[in-house]
């Protein structure tokens, strides 16, 4: 036992739907099938679903024991769950591998995508009891495809998955059941060598075993199966075999074109419903005003469903008529090969307004290209457009103007507005003379950076004799020769303005020998005085029954 089964044993795992989860099992667990008489060995976990978690399985015996093939896959779920009870009752009464090889050679089918069951029964392990359930293993699910092709299957493909599908419906049908929550997430293509272009449809769930009851709505099962593909019936708390080929239907025209109408608003399932209401109720100008490219032989299906009553049982050889004759005219058939490219996604139809942004769009991502020099950067297998080359007179309105303004002055824009030429006439200003530089003045402007004076930090200069020094500095004695003055002690533009005068100032004294000064300081006395008379506040106290000493 791991780590992880430890702490999962402790507290166990609960899904968001109310479901316990089971604790993970150690790979090499050994399963005792008591009905089957056969011992299944756990490989590796493959997934969790919404009630349960699913190993890969091999048949402990004949298997090696250090073999990396695991052919079957077992289902558990903890026995308070309940989800596996009816898939596992429905697996036994309906996946039976002999059962199954008769439907397909009454049917003259090559194949049939149904699940084969293998055992079931109960399992303890670490001190909890499981249900489980023993299956084929399949490939991948369509859903996890649909993601890699870019949510977009090729037109044929979606057609063959159709007929397979129908086939699958048909036994379920005739056994009594339907499997109200078909979609691509339970839907697996084949693993074994021959059925790789053969898709299995699996979980049973929420199957439910068709009634002679008066179609009546049941509030309490309203909203059953996934959301997005649950059919107008399954939205009532009704679920019919008319309702699996309409979920059947919107799983068909999600692949082919990407995104279902109401997929926006999955969290209300009212809002779904009466969307899907309003789609069915004229299903046919839907399509062809939102999609351009779906088929007719989808639109001939849904709205073969909208003549269905609810108690009818489906008309399987019409829908295969209609899916096969598709087929014949793209030259393809059932039995071909399943191929998964992505394909050019379905879109609404563009209008006017939609192209012109598209083509502005495209000249200003082009505009940005553009190099300084008016040259755009080559781009792989093309040639640059150089400046000199004729423009294009059709998209010249979406583009950056290369040429000056008399060159785009002959060529015509095509646009309603009318064009403006706007001349603008530059003046060139004369500069101004520096003017001469007064006596005895430096002009600090016209200065080069070595002939300048770096002055200390501390000293801030205007130019001015009046601030010229601060500090302790003494002011330069002025001489009468004139080159030997500072820079700046010449007067300056502001010389009127100021009356220069000099004065001498003697040095502080200083003292040449240490001295010991005296400082006398006034301390206030305080003065007590004896009162007159005596009062109560003046005689002894009497503390823990003795009286204090008297002072002398």
């Amino acid at each position: 036992m791991t780590g992880r089964g430890k702490k999962a044993a402790a507290a166990p795992r609960k899904k968001a739907n109310g479901y316990k989860m089971p604790a993970p099992i150690r790979n090499g667990e050994v399963i005792n099938d008591i009905m089957m008489k056969k011992k299944w060995r756990i490989g590796p976990s493959i997934g969790v679903g919404g009630f349960g978690e699913i190993y890969s399985a091999c048949d402990h015996e004949s298997s090696p024991k250090q073999g990396s093939g695991y052919p079957f896959v077992i289902k558990i779920e903890p026995h308070e769950n309940g989800p596996l009870f009816v898939e596992k009752h429905f697996y036994i009464r309906n996946a039976n591998k002999d059962d199954i090889a008769k439907y397909i050679k009454e049917k003259k089918l090559s194949s049939l995508g149904m699940p084969t069951y293998f055992g079931n029964g109960s399992h303890e392990y670490n001190g909890e009891k499981y249900r489980y359930l023993v299956l084929e293993r399949y490939g991948k699910d369509l859903w996890s495809l649909f993601k890699d092709c870019g949510r977009i299957f090729p037109t044929t493909t979606v057609f063959q998955l159709g007929l397979q599908m129908i086939d699958v419906l048909e036994y379920i049908h005739s056994r009594g059941y339907v499997h109200a929550d078909i979609k691509g997430a339970n839907i697996l293509l084949g693993l074994k060598k021959g059925t790789e272009n053969q898709a299995y449809l699996v979980d049973f769930g929420l199957a439910t075993r068709v009634t002679d009851k008066e179609f009546k709505p049941d509030p309490k099962c309203a909203h059953n199966g996934t959301i997005e593909y649950t059919s107008r019936d399954a939205h009532l708390g009704v679920a019919t075999m008319r309702g699996d080929l309409e979920i059947l239907g919107y799983n068909m025209l999600q692949w082919l074109v990407g995104e279902l109408p109401w997929e926006k608003n999955l969290k209300q399932p009212k809002a779904v419903q009466d969307m899907k209401e309003a789609f069915m109720k004229n299903v046919r100008s839907n399509i062809t005003k939102q999609y351009s490219h779906v088929p007719d032989a989808l639109i001939k299906f849904f709205e073969y469903i909208n003549s269905m009553k609810p108690k009818d049982v489906p008309d399987y050889t019409k829908c295969r008529t209609l899916f096969e004759n598709y087929l014949k005219t793209e030259g393809k058939t059932r039995n071909s090969k399943l191929e998964f490219k992505a394909g050019k996604k379905g879109k609404v139809k563009a209008s006017a307004d939609t192209k012109v942004t598209e083509d502005t769009q495209d000249s200003t991502v082009h505009s940005k290209k553009m190099a300084q020099n008016g040259v755009p950067k080559a781009r792989r297998g093309r040639k640059p457009v150089l400046k000199d080359q004729p423009i294009d007179s059709d998209n010249c309105e979406n583009e950056t103007p290369e040429n000056s303004i008399q060159e785009t002055k002959g060529n015509k824009r095509k646009s309603s507005e009318p064009s403006l030429v706007i001349k603008i006439k530059k003046t060139k200003l004369t500069p101004k003379a520096t003017p001469p530089v007064k006596k005895k003045y430096a002009n600090t402007a016209t200065q080069t950076s070595l002939e300048k004076i770096r002055r200390s930090p501390r000293k801030v200069s205007f130019d001015s004799p009046i601030c010229e020094i601060i500090g302790e500095k003494k002011p330069p004695k002025r001489t009468k020769d004139t080159s030997q003055e500072s820079v700046n002690s010449s007067g300056d533009i502001f010389e009127d303005s100021f009356v220069i005068e000099e004065k001498k100032v003697k040095p502080k004294r200083k003292l040449l020998a240490a001295e010991e000064v005296t400082v006398k300081r006034v301390v206030k006395k305080k003065l007590t005085t004896k009162p007159k008379t005596k009062s109560w506040k003046d005689l002894p106290t009497v503390v823990n029954g003795r009286s204090p000493p008297k002072t002398v």
